[in-house]
């Protein structure tokens, strides 16, 4: 039998995904620095470690299906009711999710590009359409071509941000002012799974639209997999009002998280001043980091997250990423673009050093 034939028709005709998770093992030797995957180098709290510990020898018990734990820390460190919060298993599965919920054969999803392919994945998915809206010179959103590209087909509009792979960042009111300008019959959704490093003053989430009241539909995604160093537990969350959760609710991922996860997540969200300590750290690298490339003559995207996108025309992409792996550094090469993770201060001088040497 023809395994092509037995597939989704959306299956049968999806591109091949850009995913770089979904094209290669990301096993790495321990003597490999990972700078490619966008993860804290410094892990999760010592308390959430010792939650992580104790959750282990309690593994045999099913989780709470409904993660009222989970979503009530979620809550109160958003300023909203614990019903405006959906648990999920990443933001991946939260993504997942809103395909699963809301997109028809035929729909249309507004994204930037280039963005966080992860949107794009489930609109074919799920038989929609992405449409993508290129990045302005400074690789940062063209909100107003976004809200142009608007048709009656438009059933979602993503703003990533900050931004993945580009790393750039839409001023808070700017973004707020925009999704005001949305139609009451379009889906908002904002992933903020970096918003945590952001250092420009007058920043807030879009959460605080959740908490006002806010009327039209409008779903702000995070993660515990950045900033919180807990990637490979696989937590995550969205906001939302409550008659769009439970639209949410109705699919599997809304009750799949583990009990070690959620264990982790309620006492991770309530550590908040060692995330600072982390966005302080991380704040003092990326400035030292991009400082340094610039001096040597590359062009550096401004970056408010854990992560650099650069380029230089001494050098292609693949070539600075292949002569970096084979020095046992990984960084990834998106959009004809180096972008490099912020590890430790021993991983980034190691990454400053070789991209001396490649470029001198």
């Amino acid at each position: 039998m023809d395994m092509l034939e037995l597939q989704r028709d959306a299956i049968k005709v999806k591109p091949a995904s850009k995913r770089a998770a979904r094209q290669k093992s990301s096993v790495t030797p321990p003597d490999v620095y990972r700078l490619c995957y966008n993860e804290s180098p410094y892990g999760p709290s010592p308390k959430v470690v010792e939650a992580l510990t104790q959750g282990a020898q309690k593994a045999f018990i099913y989780p709470d299906w409904f993660g009222i734990d989970l979503k009530m820390a979620a809550a109160e460190l958003n300023g909203v009711d614990k019903n405006c919060i959906i648990p999920g298993t990443g933001s991946s599965a939260m993504i997942c999710m809103l395909g699963e919920i809301f997109l028809n054969p035929g729909d249309e999803m507004i994204v930037g590009d280039p963005s966080y392919e992860a949107f794009r994945d489930v609109a074919y998915d799920y038989g929609a359409t992405p449409v993508t809206v290129p990045l302005d010179d400074d690789m940062c959103y063209d909100l107003d071509a976004m809200l142009a590209a608007i048709t009656p087909k438009t059933k979602m509009i993503v703003v990533v941000n900050p931004n993945n792979p580009t790393g750039t960042f839409i001023e808070s009111a700017k973004l707020e002012a925009f999704i005001k300008k949305v139609p009451e019959n379009i889906i908002t959704v904002v992933d903020e799974a970096y918003l945590e490093y952001v250092t420009k003053p007058g920043t807030y989430s879009m959460t605080k639209l959740i908490a006002e009241g806010y009327e039209k539909p409008l779903i702000i995604l995070k993660t515990l997999s950045k900033i919180y160093g807990m990637a490979g537990i696989r937590v995550g969350y969205g906001v939302m009002a409550p008659d769009t959760a439970d639209c949410m609710c109705k699919s599997s991922h809304a009750w799949n998280v583990s009990k070690i996860g959620q264990d982790a997540a309620v006492v991770a969200l309530k550590e908040q001043g060692y995330i600072q300590t982390i966005s302080d750290v991380n704040c003092l690298e990326r400035e030292r980091v991009m400082n340094a490339l610039k001096k040597m003559g590359c062009r550096v995207y401004e970056s408010q997250t854990n992560f650099i996108l650069f380029k230089t025309e001494k050098k292609s992409a693949a070539e600075i990423r292949d002569y970096l792996a084979e020095n046992k550094v990984l960084i990834g090469a998106p959009v004809e673009c180096c972008r490099v993770s912020l590890g430790t201060p021993e991983m980034n001088d190691k990454f400053i050093a070789l991209m001396k040497e490649i470029l001198a």
